[in-house]
């Protein structure tokens, strides 16, 4: 069956469009979209989420203390299939 997206631009067009649908027996679902983030949005979340952490240790001791902490073993694969 087709769909039919209609995006009312008010809440009163909305409930009309939805007691039309109702009245004429259509099946609706309701979906919102949230607008688009303005420039200034994004970089405020950006900054929100993204940063660095203080440490004593070089990047040089950081990189060895995670190769170090690296566990692995020998992973044979069975090759007769």
């Amino acid at each position: 069956m087709p769909t039919l997206t209609l995006e009312p631009t008010n809440e009163r067009d909305l409930n009309l469009l939805l007691s039309l649908a109702e009245r004429l027996g259509i099946k609706t679902t309701l979906s919102s979209v949230s607008p688009p983030l303005t420039k200034e949005e994004r970089m405020r979340l950006l900054n929100e989420l993204s940063g660095s952490w203080q440490s004593d240790q070089t990047a040089d001791e950081l990189v060895r203390e995670i190769y170090e902490a690296r566990y692995s073993r020998d992973r044979s694969a069975d090759t007769s299939l």
